[in-house]
């Protein structure tokens, strides 16, 4: 039976699917092209990407390609040189990431950093593309290549601004520049002064200037890897709204097991995965985010890998999987997958060739700058609904644990959730930190199914068969009766016989079109009354004319009420009662119909006759041999004949039957006997009580 007892809707405050179209097509390695709008990733057909690692691609709201980067090339979504596209100072073996220009639709940034094979001498970098231009192909405008940052490492990443408008361009320098930076990205183009944060890390060769920053989803953290500075791996804490770099812990240090590379989060932001390189055996390993202590959380997830090599970058890709670039030797024409990143251990499901390309990846998968995660859906509290009668229903936030969020709703309260157990119309105002307040409205109201049916309190003997007819002006999916005695019917009509005597209680319910429990308001009574069972005696046995026979009530059931019918004449309506057979010989029919104190009747009728009358005996027999007369039986009318018995003249049983279908053969004890004359007894018997015995004699002849 279906009880709709608590509702649970949610804020709908998942990635929009306009952002993740905008990664639907990614670009990277070696001529490499995969497409997610399927779900499982597709190859795509040639492209010009050359790239040992940095690559980054970008697709309109409806994943169409625009424009893809090595960080020294930009191609049209077309596979054809951008203007001015040529010559970016980044570095193939480095960065490089494309994010767009705030309230400017198609502007974006390209930004690029150096490596380390070029001493990072051309820093970070940044360059703008239009895509209003060359045909709505695009340019790359005349800001180009603008130096943010001299000396810089290899890190970079974004991360949305708490205004929930603008970017955070995030990097560390090295050198003397060694602090952690912020570069506020406005509509007005990207500031050059960095808010800076000097956490302590040192960066004072090239050669430690090689790792990943990736942000949680939500902004707030940033794990950094340093390859050549003890493999660290570095959590640092994030002020969205200033830029500073609140806080640092270290999950990871051990350059002998291993040098931590490639970071990427799942997309709830409670696991956290690394790569490791610099050894032939590179291997992936998992953090639990959610855990207070997240560096003793470090798990092992991957098998050593099938061929030389080492593991590179890791990507999150639309499908929520995270893929895995190689680097090996010799190379491989094929990246890995975790299908599972939101599972713990090893059951988030590694597959080290999930992916067939048609070149190789290396180092390198493109990174996408999500702007828009923390943008409440505009479809929060969804559509208006219709529940139950006394129905609690909770209004929640399914990501109620999103940092800087805040609620307001319509009864003033400020959680996260909201317990409704009336109709109306309620509504929420949600905020991320400083973004825009959105606010939505749901109407909820009662089900109000009705339900009836016609028939009111009855009664009947068993067995009581009632019919019954469920009513209602609404559309209901599944009728309920309830016969009070365990039994129930799931029809409209239903009809139902009862067996046993007893009051029962019958009650209807139906399940509504909006699935509720619906229950008719009057509940009546079916009352069984118990039968009785009419039967009677007679004396005597053995009828004859003239001769009163006395009829004696044998039934059961608190009877009250006789009524007795000879040939269906009333004679009697006492318990007893006396009829006497004319002298001439006719059967007639005598009935008994009793009545019990709930009106109840039964009937019981006796044919009688004087039994001699009904049946003939021969008397004499040829038992020789010709098939004629050869068998001695009477005649028997109406199967009266209950016992029949041939005795010799000294008295002596020799043959029985039970029925006149029996007959003497004329043996005894299969030897045929003499001429003579020999005795019988014949017990007759009607409606099953003993009448009479009678006896005579038969010739047998030869």
């Amino acid at each position: 039976m279906k009880y709709k007892l608590l509702v649970i809707y949610f804020l709908v405050l998942a990635l929009p699917a306009v952002a993740q179209n905008q990664h639907m097509n990614w670009l990277f390695g070696f001529g490499n092209s995969l497409n997610f709008s399927t779900g499982n990733p597709v190859p795509g057909g040639s492209n010009m990407m050359l790239s040992t690692e940095s690559s980054a691609s970008i697709n309109d709201a409806n994943g169409n390609l625009l424009f893809y980067t090595n960080g020294i090339d930009v191609w049209s979504g077309n596979h054809n040189p951008m203007p001015n596209g040529s010559g970016l100072m980044g570095n193939g073996s480095s960065q490089c990431m494309i994010i767009p220009k705030p309230g400017n639709p198609g502007t974006y940034y390209i930004i690029t950093t150096d490596a380390i094979e070029h001493a990072c001498l051309n820093g970070l970098r940044y360059s703008e593309v239009d895509m209003n231009l060359n045909g709505g192909n695009g340019d790359v405008t005349t800001f180009k290549n603008v130096l943010l940052n001299a000396f810089n490492g290899e890190w970079i990443t974004a991360v949305r601004h708490a205004n929930c408008v603008d970017t955070w361009i995030i990097t560390h320098g090295k050198d003397a520049n060694s602090f952690f930076l912020a570069y506020h990205v406005s509509a007005s183009g990207i500031d050059p002064v960095p808010v800076s944060t000097d956490l302590g890390i040192p960066v004072q060769s090239n050669i430690m200037g090689v790792g990943i920053m990736r942000p949680n989803p939500d902004g707030t953290k940033i794990a950094m890897s340093q390859s050549y500075n003890d493999g660290k791996i570095n959590l640092i804490d994030f002020d969205k709204a200033s830029g500073i770099a609140t806080g640092i812990s270290t999950l990871y240090s051990g350059v002998t097991t291993g040098s931590a590379f490639g970071l990427e989060f799942s997309r709830s932001g409670n696991r956290l995965y690394s790569s490791e390189w610099g050894n032939a055996t590179g291997s992936i390993f998992q953090y639990d985010m959610t855990a207070p202590n997240i560096a003793a959380t470090r798990i092992k997830i991957s098998t050593p890998l099938s061929f030389p090599g080492e593991i590179g970058q890791l990507q999150i890709a639309p499908n929520d999987r995270i893929y895995v670039s190689y680097n090996a030797w010799p190379a491989v024409n094929f990246i890995g997958v975790i299908t599972n990143p939101e599972v713990s251990g090893l059951a988030c499901g590694f597959v080290e060739n999930g992916v067939a390309l048609n070149g190789t990846a290396m180092y390198g998968l493109p990174w996408y700058y999500n702007p828009d995660y923390l943008i409440p859906s505009p479809l929060e509290l969804g559509p208006d609904l219709t529940i139950c009668l006394d129905t609690n229903m909770t209004l929640s936030n399914s990501l109620s644990n999103v940092p800087g969020a805040s609620y307001l709703w319509s009864d003033g309260s400020t959680g996260s959730t909201l317990q409704v157990s009336e109709p109306g119309t309620y509504w929420v105002q949600y905020q991320v930190e400083s973004c825009l307040t959105t606010t939505d409205t749901i109407t909820i109201s009662n089900d109000t199914t009705q339900i009836s049916h016609l028939v009111g309190d009855t009664s009947g003997c068993t067995p009581f068969t009632i019919q019954l007819t469920g009513i209602s002006p609404s559309t209901i999916t599944e009728w309920i009766w309830d016969f009070g005695n365990g039994n129930n019917i799931h029809t409209q009509n239903a009809e139902f016989t009862y067996t046993a005597p007893g009051t029962y209680p019958i009650s209807l319910m139906a399940i509504s079109a909006n699935n509720c429990l619906v229950k008719d308001s009057v509940t009546f009574l079916a009352e069984a009354f118990p039968v009785t069972t009419a039967n009677f005696s007679y004396l005597p046995n053995r009828i004859e004319p003239f001769i009163p026979i006395q009829f004696t009530d044998q039934s059961t059931g608190n009877v009250t009420d006789w009524s007795w019918k000879v040939n269906d004449q009333p004679i009697s309506t006492s318990p007893q009662c006396t009829y006497t057979m004319e002298d001439y010989f006719q059967p007639v029919t005598v009935s008994l119909t009793v009545t019990n104190s709930d009106g109840c009747s039964d009937e019981k009728k006796v044919m009688i006759f004087k039994p001699t009358d009904l049946l003939y005996v021969p008397n004499t027999f040829t038992p020789d041999g010709n098939e004629l007369n050869a068998v001695f039986k009477p005649v028997d009318y109406l199967g009266i004949v209950k016992e029949f018995t041939i005795y010799n003249r000294w008295g002596e049983l020799i043959w029985s039957g039970t029925s006149a279908r029996d007959g003497w053969d004329g043996t005894i004890n299969g030897m045929q006997a003499p001429t003579g004359v020999y005795n019988w007894l014949i017990t007759i018997a009607t409606n099953d009580i003993l009448s009479n015995q009678i006896q005579g004699h038969v010739n047998l002849v030869r």
